[in-house]
């Protein structure tokens, strides 16, 4: 005897199950830009771990159930300007941060010296620690990275996940 009516219910079970882990627990990305170089050259793929500081709320920038944050020198993804973008997390809330503004304009953050332009320097230099519920996220390859030195901090609500390995 065939049990055709099993197989429709197993394949639907399948796909779901596959749709579940891609939207709550495991992606796969692609690594576009130089900006994390030589980490992840461009045209890297990278697995995604979105269970890594709680249960996300998919498409939303919150999550349902949270039990962590990101730490200093976790490989963090988060969305800026309709797209999707991996970076270091170089410093979290409360880190103390410092500026200098001879001979060139620069960041100070955990014993690192960031390059900043002069419009960098004016949107950072009000804060003297990274904000509560923020994070300071940069590229590895800091001459080609758009990052927080851009755009500022990041809220840690936003983060979407921890890059496992590649």
């Amino acid at each position: 005897m065939k049990h055709t009516g099993r197989t429709p219910v197993l394949f639907l079970t399948v796909v779901l199950a596959a749709l579940a882990c891609k939207l709550f627990v495991l992606d796969l990305m692609y690594v576009s830009g130089p900006s994390m170089e030589p980490t992840f050259p461009p045209g890297s793929f990278v697995f995604e771990f979105k269970l890594a500081w709680g249960v996300p709320v998919p498409f939303a920038n919150a999550y349902a159930l949270r039990w962590g944050t990101p730490e200093a020198g976790d490989i963090v993804i988060f969305p800026w300007k309709d797209r999707w973008v991996i970076k270091r997390c170089l410093a979290t809330a409360g880190t103390a941060l410092g500026y200098e503004t001879a001979p060139d304009y620069a960041l100070r953050v955990n014993g690192e010296t960031l390059p900043l332009t002069e419009a960098q320097w004016q949107r950072l230099k009000r804060a003297d620690r990274v904000p509560e519920g923020m994070l300071l996220a940069v590229g590895d390859n800091r001459g080609e990275s758009l990052d927080s030195r851009e755009y500022g901090f990041v809220s840690v609500d936003s983060v979407r996940g921890k890059v496992l390995w590649k």
